[in-house]
């Protein structure tokens, strides 16, 4: 413990004097400019102050080196704090507002580059995984060596405008495959045994890419239960995320909509471990696996994962008990069990999928391919763990 505390101090520190240094300095310069600063503009500057994207664009100075790669960049975070939907949006914001296209690099609204121009550099930018690392880099800098309670995982449903993929017609045998009877096989009988499952393949793998490679990133159809328990069907993809207290998104991964939850859970895990220390993983019932519960032990957490009731009717009557016995405890005013407790604080990475989609433009994606939605969705996180992490220090 004594060697943790001065670690966390340390690194909520720097961050404290970072943004002491951004408002006593910085910000009295732009007022003289640019006069009071709006609550918007505040909180892209601390963004893109902590962010520093500007710093992981590499431009190849040859004869006709490529212009605006850096101010582009940054335009693209304040698309997604200023919430909006379409680059055509944005041009037509730092057109008009002198304040925010200072901010992005540019001094005149003349030499603000078309929206081809935008398309194309973002193209490169989500080919080179640029949201991401800044991401990473942000995460490992600030919050490495702070240590979490929790760490919630969920996915949420990314639907897109572009068509499902096609899957790859496998070549069938000419025989038609015969079901074979329950039951213990006949001598010389030969069984076609079952392929292992993707989380069993994914526990005997040692790295994250290894893990990844067994997941389509391709547009598909999705299906999922609401609230209400009615199937909800949509064309396109899933954003998986990992989210510590405070709000905080650490891991995202983009899959497309028919890979299930449950098989993204190790690599979300695997990641989230190396990046920071928590001790607890909450997941819910989508997760209820054996194979997971084993991992998250593995590295060193404890794991409280809802359960699926399936089929089972006994595992449906002990949740419907359970479901009356928290309603008893409310009416009383006492104390619910540990573990109910601490699955409870599982709303915050729902919260972060509530603030992705209506704070930080990834309500409607209208880039296609899997690269570039990704990247609009890694903007997305990318603010909003700047964000949320800077309350850490208030």
């Amino acid at each position: 413990m004594k060697n943790i505390v001065p670690k966390v101090t340390s690194n909520l520190s720097k961050m404290w004097i970072k943004i002491k240094n951004i408002e006593n300095t910085l910000f009295p310069e732009l007022k003289e400019e640019f006069g009071e600063l709006s609550s918007k503009e505040t909180k892209l500057i601390k963004i893109l102050d902590f962010a520093e994207i500007e710093n992981h664009i590499t431009v190849v100075k040859i004869t006709n080196p490529p212009k605006d790669r850096e101010e582009m960049a940054r335009a693209f975070i304040a698309k997604s704090v200023y919430n909006m939907q379409t680059t055509r949006d944005l041009i037509d914001r730092l057109k008009i507002d002198r304040t925010l296209r200072v901010l992005c690099g540019w001094r005149y609204a003349n030499i603000i580059p078309s929206e081809s121009k935008f398309s194309r550099v973002f193209g490169e930018l989500s080919q080179n995984s640029i949201a991401q690392k800044v991401h990473e880099k942000f995460v490992e800098s600030y919050l490495s060596e702070t240590v979490f309670m929790y760490n919630a995982s969920d996915a949420t449903a990314i639907p897109l405008r572009q068509k499902v993929a096609k899957k790859e017609k496998v070549e069938e045998e000419s025989k038609p495959i015969v079901k074979r009877k329950r039951g213990r096989p006949k001598k010389g009988e030969k069984v076609n045994l079952k392929k292992p499952s993707i989380l069993k393949k994914q526990k005997e793998m040692e790295t994250t890419q290894e893990m990844l490679s067994l997941l389509s990133t391709e547009c598909a159809i999705g299906v999922k239960k609401n609230a209400k328990g009615y199937k909800e069907t949509w064309r396109g993809g899933k954003l998986h995320i990992s989210v510590v207290d405070g709000d905080i998104p650490i891991t995202a991964i983009y899959t497309g909509a028919n890979i299930h939850d449950s098989s993204v859970a190790l690599p979300l895990m695997k990641e989230t471990s190396r990046k920071v220390k928590y001790l607890y993983d909450l997941q819910d019932a989508g997760y209820d696996a054996n194979v997971i519960r084993e991992y998250s032990t593995h590295l060193g957490h404890r794991p409280i994962v809802d359960v699926n009731p399936k089929n089972s009717k006994v595992l449906k009557e002990q949740i419907a008990l359970k479901k009356e016995e928290k309603k008893k405890f409310e009416l009383i005013q006492m104390r619910l069990s540990t573990d109910i407790e601490h699955y409870n604080q599982r709303s915050m990475v729902e919260r972060v999928n509530a603030y992705l989609k209506d704070n930080y433009g990834c309500n409607k994606i209208y880039y296609q391919g899997a690269n570039k939605v990704a990247s609009v969705l890694a903007f997305g996180i990318l603010s909003i763990c700047i964000h949320q992490s800077l309350k850490l220090t208030t």
